[in-house]
């Protein structure tokens, strides 16, 4: 005979189902889970837009047509609605700050836009939807870090070694004080704002009691990190804080500035066993008129400079990088200097794009003369050549010995399971093995390879 219910539980409201689809960055991901967090209370995570009650476009501006990609998304989403006459859509993220109510003005069923600082006011922006508010938008900057409650106590019991938890990305700082000709971010996240030590500490001392072993730090530029603060703090002080946590074994970040780069810090990367042996170091161009033309504030005898001080110190130091090609103004002669610095580290990875204008950027107002046709035949060139050293790179790994940080189940090999090595690269075990289980370190003969990750077995 089945059990009655209780009162409380025959009166516990049921959850509504909220969905959200990010676009952009690791900043833009990391927003996403603070807003499951806030709404948590009345609402839990679905896996598609057609079991919401709740849809949130968390929108990016950095690369090509953010806008296009958003209103194609709204007018599906405004078709949904038809057969899901209660649903709310809601617009955040880059997009959202930049755009504001021009996003509500323009229709497609918006219900409210919010910008990249006011994550803290969903609940209230639904709940004035709900009582029949006409559609709002807050967009306001916000000079103070806007702290917000992780949820649930620092002894909690947890999921411990469940997928996606093994790994935990922690912001440190918000906006951007740089002004690369280029990039909206300063205008959609505003100037930086770093968050306080204490806040990141006990986020990531919760995270490790949750079962992560690996810290990811977030920031535009990290490594100008405390530079407003009072008193001032380094981003050194703060990564030497998170790696006497007890339980992190070890610790990420994106993305560092070339420009804020000193001694101490390689000093730390290069020395702390924490700190993996991977560095993503944007360099955008090779060529020191296009830096100059994009403001970057170093040169490529800077750039190269501090490769070398990370190489000679820890020769297996992974180095990824982002490039931008056919920026206004952009020679083949420029390209081919970019070409050569490829070819003169070595990257490991990179994250390559064909330049798109940003409005209200300098250098959408720069002549560019380029086709795009033009443009893409240098980026196509680009690839080929990282594909090249990433084979490379590879291949070189296949017969050592390297730790493998295991943080997810291997989609091909039924059973068994994968993680990375401190350099970054996708590692997958395709046999099962003892002691080989998510949130493990494990010791490991590099077998084989694949077309973009390594093969391992237990060593």
């Amino acid at each position: 005979m089945q059990s009655e219910k209780t009162e409380s539980e025959q009166e516990k409201p049921q959850k509504q189902g909220v969905y959200i689809r990010t676009f952009g960055c690791q900043m833009n991901e990391y927003d996403s889970q603070k807003l499951y967090k806030i709404l948590e209370k009345d609402y839990q995570p679905v896996d598609a837009p057609e079991k919401a009650d709740l849809v949130l476009v968390n929108t990016c501006s950095v690369r090509e047509k953010p806008e296009q990609k958003l209103y194609s998304m709204l007018g599906e989403l405004k078709a949904l609605r038809s057969e899901r006459p209660g649903m709310m859509i809601g617009v955040c993220g880059c997009v959202a700050q930049q755009e504001g109510e021009k996003i509500l003005k323009k229709g497609r069923g918006v219900d409210f836009v919010f910008g990249t600082h006011n994550l803290s006011l969903v609940p209230s922006l639904i709940q004035l939807r709900k009582k029949g508010a006409p559609p709002q938008a807050a967009v306001d900057y916000r000079e103070e870090w806007e702290e917000l409650p992780l949820g649930f106590a620092e002894n909690d019991p947890t999921r411990h070694g469940q997928a996606g938890h093994v790994t935990a990305f922690i912001s440190i700082s918000r906006g951007c004080n740089k002004a690369c000709t280029y990039c909206i971010v300063p205008t959609t996240r505003g100037p930086e704002v770093s968050r306080a030590p204490e806040e990141i500490e006990r986020e990531a001392k919760i995270a490790v009691h949750r079962g992560s072993k690996e810290i990811v730090l977030l920031g535009q530029t990290v490594n100008s990190y405390g530079l407003d603060l009072s008193p001032r703090m380094s981003f050194v002080k703060l990564l030497d804080r998170v790696a006497a946590i007890p339980g992190v074994e070890r610790i990420r970040f994106t993305s560092p500035h070339p420009q804020e780069v000193r001694q101490d810090f390689i000093d730390f990367v290069v020395s702390n066993p924490k700190v993996c042996r991977h560095i993503h170091m944007p360099l955008q161009s090779g060529s020191d008129r296009i830096l100059r033309l994009m403001n970057r504030n170093y040169r490529r005898a800077k750039y190269l400079s501090i490769i070398e001080a990370l190489k000679s110190r820890v020769p297996d130091m992974a180095i990824t990088t982002d490039f931008i090609v056919g920026f206004p103004g952009e020679t083949e002669g420029d390209f081919r200097q970019t070409l050569e610095v490829m070819e003169l580290v070595q990257f490991d990875n990179s994250y390559s794009f064909a330049f798109s204008p940003r409005p209200g950027t300098p250098a959408a107002a720069m002549e560019d003369s380029l086709t795009h046709e033009a443009k893409l035949a240098r980026l196509q060139e680009l690839q080929a050549l990282q594909d090249r050293l990433m084979d490379a790179k590879l291949t070189s790994w296949v017969g050592r010995e390297a730790e493998v940080l295991v943080d997810n189940h291997n989609r091909v090999a039924e059973g068994c399971f994968q993680g990375r090595i401190s350099q970054n690269f996708v590692t997958h075990f395709v046999q099962p093995h003892k002691g080989v289980a998510i949130g493990s370190i494990v010791k490991a003969r590099i077998s084989g390879r694949g077309r973009v990750w390594l093969v391992a077995e237990p060593a």
